[in-house]
């Protein structure tokens, strides 16, 4: 719950108006939170499909939320 805390106070602190080409050092900061964020959640859903398996009824796609996960990280 603290990493989608996180997530929500990075994109709200973003401004990607101001700094078009990320070279302040907020936006690098920013940027590596991103990354972080990004790492924590891809490792989560790969840790959910080895636990559950990929496919099938009780597996890690077999749910709808785990579903709209997995987009959600493919398209991050």
């Amino acid at each position: 719950m603290m990493v989608i805390l996180l997530n929500c106070v990075t994109l709200g602190m973003y401004q990607p108006c101001d700094d078009m080409d990320c070279l302040s050092n907020r936006c690098q900061i920013l940027q590596v939170f991103d990354d972080f964020i990004f790492i924590f959640f891809a490792m989560e859903m790969v840790l959910k499909m080895v636990a559950l398996g990929i496919f099938g009824k009780k597996c890690y796609l077999g749910d709808t939320w785990n579903r709209l996960d997995f987009f959600i990280v493919m398209a991050g």
